[in-house]
């Protein structure tokens, strides 16, 4: 249970991270912009970033200018480490519990 927490708040703070970089991108560099919905709050970054960590990308919200390249990797990275958490939970949970073989090997011939 420790581990699905843990790797949760991972993913949340990477949420975070991008969340931020978009707002820095948007409101201090200006290297790109919001078309769709506004986007005004950090909320709205927050949403933003949670559906493209995802790979959902709803489109009510879309980046313009160079925000767009950082909106994909974000959903790469999303896309990545989600699927590297499945996995390591799953090499976990077959290393706990102790799974009854399916079928007896077969028995050498003599």
């Amino acid at each position: 249970m420790m581990a699905v927490l843990i790797l949760f708040f991972a993913h949340f703070a990477g949420i975070v991270v991008f969340a931020g970089m978009f707002g820095v991108g948007h409101q201090l560099l200006s290297i790109g912009g919001f078309s769709g919905e506004s986007v005004d709050t950090v909320l709205d970054y927050f949403y933003f970033s949670v559906v493209s960590y995802t790979s959902l990308g709803l489109g009510d919200i879309f980046p313009t200018d160079h925000l767009r390249l950082l909106t994909g990797v974000e959903a790469l990275t999303g896309l990545l480490l989600i699927a590297w958490s499945g996995a390591y939970l799953f090499a976990m949970m077959n290393r706990l519990w102790d799974w009854p073989p399916c079928a007896e090997p077969d028995k050498p011939k003599k």
